[in-house]
């Protein structure tokens, strides 16, 4: 039997009456919390080390996204190309890091 963690839910108006108390609970429990107004979804309370964990997920599914897109562009090269590709490919990489880490020179 598969059990579900659905998050659990609170209204904006309880988040104003006692949000210390919605965030210990989200630290404490480690699931989100989503936010309702009028019996709609608007945001979700997440604790940072769910935040460090998605920032880590998406950062690896940019680089698996780069590893697939030289894949794909050197699949049916030779060797020796490939690897002045890839290494072009590295360099670019290591650019788009820099900027997005430094901002662009």
């Amino acid at each position: 039997m598969q059990h579900y963690n659905f998050p659990s839910t609170i209204s904006a108006r309880d988040i104003q009456r006692g949000y210390k108390k919605v965030f210990d609970t989200v630290k404490r429990v480690k699931r989100p919390v989503v936010v309702m107004a009028n019996n709609d979804p608007q945001a979700a309370i997440i604790s940072i080390d769910m935040l460090e964990e998605y920032n880590r997920l998406k950062q690896d599914e940019e680089l698996f996204a780069i590893i697939n897109e030289i894949w794909a562009k050197n699949r049916d090269k030779d060797s020796r190309r490939v690897l002045i590709d890839v290494t072009g490919d590295v360099e670019e990489v290591r650019k788009r890091i820099y900027e997005k880490t430094f901002g662009s020179r």
